[in-house]
């Protein structure tokens, strides 16, 4: 079973890339912003008469509105980051032809090319926009499911892929 597409990596595909790197190392500082909030709403609500469903509510709330602003606030910074570097890096956007077969994963940028054993990638990824084949724990190529011939159909061929080639430990895939 092999796969072989073009895929044109941009500046979405990057910014996406990196938010989801950002907030799965932000998880538990994320936690931590939602208990922030809930404590705060039981403080501010301690001295009122609200009925226990009310307060449970509020505290509810908050601690979804500290998690959700936190959130907020890593994502618009990562992406405004990310723009950054790539205006800096004067590469707006390239190629990337992969190929995956019984061999491994086969790369090529412009004139640059590589190949890696699957025993090698740290880990797959699969997230609702893409496919990340991790090289190292900051750097991966990217396959996104947008650019896919058949997206459905692709996804589903590279699970069976990656799941026949790679152990279970360093799979982390959707379906």
């Amino acid at each position: 079973m092999s796969y072989c597409r073009d895929f044109t990596i941009g500046l979405r595909e990057t910014q996406d890339f990196y938010l989801s790197l950002t907030l799965r190392h932000w998880r538990k500082g994320l936690a931590g912003f939602a208990v922030v909030g809930a404590l705060a709403a039981l403080l501010y609500t301690a001295n009122l008469a609200l009925t226990l469903p009310v307060r449970a509510a509020l505290t509810a709330g908050a601690a979804l509105a500290g998690a959700a602003i936190a959130a907020l606030t890593l994502a618009v910074s990562t992406r405004r980051k990310v723009k950054r570097q790539v205006r800096l890096s004067g590469r707006e956007s390239y190629v990337q032809s992969t190929e995956i077969n019984g061999f491994g994963i086969h790369v090529t940028v412009g004139k640059d090319r590589a190949k890696m054993a699957f025993e090698h990638l740290v880990q797959v990824r699969e997230t609702r926009k893409a496919f990340y084949l991790f090289l190292s724990d900051q750097q991966a190529w990217i396959l996104p499911k947008a650019q896919m011939e058949d997206p459905a159909a692709d996804t589903e061929r590279l699970r069976t892929l990656f799941r026949a080639v790679i152990e279970r430990r360093r799979l982390h895939l959707m379906g």
